[in-house]
């Protein structure tokens, strides 16, 4: 008879070998599970039941299971098949399957390490440390306005003469974004400062202005002739002619020196305290003259008078109407008091005057 040898077996569910020696198998017929004993008393298990075939190792910490389908339970008829797909490389040498991952690529899925600097891997999911994306992974014009935050972009963030006419909006740019003393004459276009954009009394002529800004005016027959040229610093010169004809009311204030005839053809109003005329020979058409014209009462006296000097003395003498002395006329001498309003009758200087006439009743 020959020799039948009967490995470690239960008929029991379920039931797993407690202890096996190192290469010692057991079988379980009712789970269809085989059992080696590993190092150290362990066990590694394959496990046949119905359309699989479980690889299982258990030993140690690590543990892994590789199912093996077929397509019906007459394994005599099937052919297992290992085949590697995306990622995964299966290799066969000297009865030993490997199966192998691949590196990923941008085509193919596999195996990827990432640089701890900059991802960090937690239970599978990767993400990205802070700081862990730089220049170098941004695509060119990959960033757009939607990607920066209102108010991120800084003065220290835009390169110097990054900004152009067309970044800036038309119409945006006030006063207070200019620095002062910032804009000169080529910022300023031709014919852009006109009357309207120059404050009043801003332009100061001899330092501000360029050119003669007197012009010559050239008059005919008895009028001003007024010219200048040259600098800024030019003179103006006001020329009259020999003979200056005033056709109405002329109003002088102030001292005025003419060189030649003065004709006015008009009322002539001369005010002031003294008025001086200084020639030899004074002739008046009218044949009349009136005095103290503007007085309202019989409070002043009325008359002329002359300065002569006596001794060094200024002496004066002439006539009056003495208005405190019933309007009498008199001549007078030696008054060394200038008369007045009035002439002071009363002063020890004054004396009465002497009047050489021939008085003559004529003939009858």
């Amino acid at each position: 008879m020959a020799s039948i040898i009967k490995l470690k077996r239960s008929a029991v569910a379920s039931a797993v070998p407690s202890t096996l020696q190192e290469g010692e198998i057991a079988v379980n017929i009712v789970d269809k599970k085989l059992y080696v004993g590993g190092v150290n008393g362990g066990s590694n298990t394959q496990t046949l039941s119905g359309d699989q075939y479980n690889l299982t190792s258990s030993n140690g910490s690590d543990a892994a299971t590789i199912t093996l389908t077929v397509d019906n339970d007459v394994l005599s008829n099937d052919a297992i098949t290992i085949a590697g797909g995306e990622g995964v490389d299966v290799s066969e040498s000297g009865g030993t399957i490997t199966l192998a991952g691949e590196d990923a690529t941008v085509s193919n899925k596999g195996i990827a390490s990432f640089a701890t600097a900059d991802f960090s891997v937690t239970s599978g999911a990767v993400s990205v440390k802070t700081g862990g994306i730089a220049t170098a992974q941004l695509a060119a014009d990959a960033v757009d306005g939607t990607k920066i935050a209102n108010d991120a972009i800084a003065a220290e963030h835009i390169a110097s003469n990054a900004v152009v006419s067309d970044s800036i909006v038309n119409k945006t740019i006030v006063g207070g974004d200019i620095a002062d003393a910032t804009i000169t004459a080529t910022q300023l276009a031709s014919g852009a400062i006109t009357a309207n954009t120059v404050s009043n009394n801003s332009v100061a002529l001899g330092t501000k202005t360029t050119g003669n800004y007197v012009a010559t005016v050239s008059g005919t027959a008895n009028e001003i002739t007024v010219s200048g040229s040259g600098s800024e610093t030019a003179g103006v010169t006001v020329s009259l002619p020999d003979n200056i004809t005033v056709g109405n009311n002329l109003t002088v204030s102030g001292n005025t020196a003419v060189t030649g005839n003065v004709t006015v053809d008009g009322n002539l109003t001369v005010e002031g305290s003294t008025t001086y005329i200084s020639s030899s020979t004074v002739n008046v058409d009218d044949s009349a003259i009136k005095l103290s014209a503007n007085n309202s009462a019989d409070t002043v006296d009325i008359g002329m008078y002359g300065k002569y000097v006596v001794g060094g003395i200024a002496t004066f003498g002439g006539w009056h109407r003495d208005a405190s002395d019933s309007g009498v006329f008199k001549f007078y001498k030696d008054l060394t008091a200038e008369p007045t309003t009035t002439v002071n009758t009363g002063h020890a200087s004054y004396a009465i005057g002497q009047i050489e006439a021939v008085i003559d009743g004529g003939s009858y």
